[in-house]
């Protein structure tokens, strides 16, 4: 009885976080140099998905990690499952947009808790990050800092003022809100309490209410070859 009751305390610690890495990578795609995969691009010898795997692993939270793939991600499906087969589970989506793909991540979640409501879950603090690969630059820190916001509705995304974007010379999301007539960029990044999911009949009834964060590793998106050395340089200084 002891024993279960450590299980069921070790799990409430415990952070799902998913990695966002079943996109296309269109514009990378557009350019005949990169023969890889968008999260197997290489950043300081490392690819994009092992520097935010090392970010979050780094974390002092405790993370459960995903990795949501698809079709166009069969060889980082791969990767994954020869480097990382006990410490990532992989979650098929269906690679035909961000939004789909979350979408089905939730489902994903959302089947899981109904399968194990009489058993221990992997997910005790209520929980879910969803971390985009392609922001390489990001710290173990920072993802601190998003786990510990705030969370006053139960879906936050974080935004970055868009200006930092130019300001960078990056081109800025076209996802973008608008806070006291200024206009912020969707990072990709958000945090969820998945019980609200459970909840839900449609979980694209779920609204995300925008989190300002403005952090220079949050700037440094790769869409394109000229991004990565941007993200190079950046590392240099």
């Amino acid at each position: 009885m002891l024993n279960q009751q450590n299980q069921i305390d070790k799990k409430r610690e415990m952070i799902s976080c998913v990695l966002m890495c079943g996109g296309k990578g269109s514009r990378l795609n557009t350019d005949p140099t990169v023969k890889v995969e968008k999260p197997l691009l290489e950043l300081k010898n490392r690819s994009l998905i092992e520097h935010m795997i090392d970010a979050v692993q780094n974390s002092k939270k405790k993370f459960k990690i995903y990795a949501a793939v698809s079709k166009n991600t069969e060889k980082t499906k791969d990767f994954l499952k020869s480097r990382y087969s006990n410490d990532i589970t992989l979650i098929e989506t269906t690679g035909s947009g961000f939004s789909n793909d979350y979408l089905v991540v939730l489902q994903f979640f959302k089947d899981k808790e109904n399968k194990e409501k009489n058993r221990i879950q992997d997910f005790g603090n209520n929980k879910i990050l969803f971390l985009p690969i392609d922001l390489p630059l990001i710290s173990s820190k920072t993802i601190d800092e998003i786990t510990d916001l705030y969370q006053s509705s139960p879906s936050i995304a974080i935004v970055v003022d868009k200006n930092l974007f130019v300001q960078n010379n990056f081109i800025p999301s076209p996802f973008v809100t608008e806070m006291s007539k200024v206009d912020y960029c969707y990072t990709g990044i958000s945090v969820l309490d998945f019980h609200t999911i459970t909840a839900l009949e449609q979980i694209d009834q779920i609204r995300e209410v925008p989190m300002i964060m403005n952090n220079l590793e949050l700037v440094y998106n790769i869409n394109t070859v000229g991004d990565l050395k941007k993200a190079e340089k950046f590392i240099g200084l």
